[in-house]
């Protein structure tokens, strides 16, 4: 059957079956007249397991294992129900609070409140779990997009091929440049990404940057809530103002750093130049999860 009959016999929507192929989760073969997916009836199975486990919040990654045997349906769902419980826990810990906080009169309630907050016990409940997916969307987004300064010029086709070697060995990773050009593409990491060269002004001068993106940045991204990835992209970025937060470019204001995601270099991954203004843009990771 073709990806439409699939798509109403799952309740999974086409673009999403097409993603769980990328992710290596589905395998159908190909009909030889046409070229085009051919789903069979194990195919359809296999997608409506899918689709029940993430109705129950499992992530991708733990729905592969059971895909691929690793591990029990069994052994899965009960891990899964285990984690949601502590979710339950965390999300009623938060609702006392909210109750705590309504009709407070005074600074000292508050800082009773604020007291309680910090005790061990609670701030597991109230962070822990919110830390650690946005631990995620930080590594995602710094994978997605980094730039950097190149040392020398990039004016044409080779020397923008040279900045990315360049690049590539101060960093001490591999690089396959797929192609060449002012706009080219290579592999970093087994990530397929594009490059383009962008000026911003510092002080008066422009000065040469390179952007490198991700080809298909929804293969990288963690396996969220849509509205709490969406709300982790927006507040990736905090704007601290002056004396409110650290310095990003750690001299007295904010610089360009090179940042290549996962591997060390001359700076953090995922710095960014702070606009001309009052004040600096630091990571909020920078904030929440030291």
């Amino acid at each position: 059957m073709n990806i439409k009959e699939a798509e109403k016999l799952t309740g999974i929507s086409k673009r999403n079956i097409r993603f769980y192929e990328q992710k290596g989760m589905l395998h159908p073969a190909r009909n030889q007249d046409n070229d085009y997916r051919d789903y069979s009836s194990q195919d359809i199975e296999r997608l409506k397991l899918i689709r029940a486990l993430r109705m129950v919040d499992m992530p991708l990654e733990e729905i592969q294992k059971v895909l691929d045997g690793k591990t029990s349906l069994e052994d899965a769902a009960t891990a899964q129900e285990r984690q949601l419980r502590e979710r339950v826990q965390e999300v009623q810990t938060a609702i006392r609070f909210c109750k705590s906080l309504q009709g407070l009169s005074g600074d000292v309630e508050v800082d009773a409140i604020l007291r309680e907050m910090d005790r061990e016990e609670n701030r597991k409940h109230l962070f822990t779990q919110w830390r650690e997916d946005y631990k995620k969307m930080c590594k995602f987004l710094q994978k997605a997009t980094f730039t950097y300064i190149p040392e020398g010029a990039v004016t044409n086709a080779r020397e923008f091929t040279q900045a990315l070697l360049d690049f590539a060995r101060e960093n001490q990773v591999d690089i396959t440049i797929t192609k060449e050009g002012m706009y080219p593409e290579f592999m970093l990491d087994g990530v397929e990404y594009t490059a383009e060269r962008l000026y911003t002004q510092m002080g008066r001068a422009p000065v040469a940057t390179v952007r490198c993106t991700a080809k298909h940045p929804e293969t990288l991204e963690p396996d969220l809530p849509a509205g709490k990835k969406r709300l982790m992209k927006l507040l990736h970025f905090a704007w601290i103002p002056p004396g409110r937060g650290p310095d990003v470019g750690g001299h007295g204001g904010p610089q360009w750093r090179t940042a290549l995601p996962g591997h060390p270099g001359r700076g953090g991954a995922g710095d960014r130049l702070s606009p001309g203004g009052g004040g600096h843009v630091v990571p909020l990771h920078a904030l929440l999860l030291q």
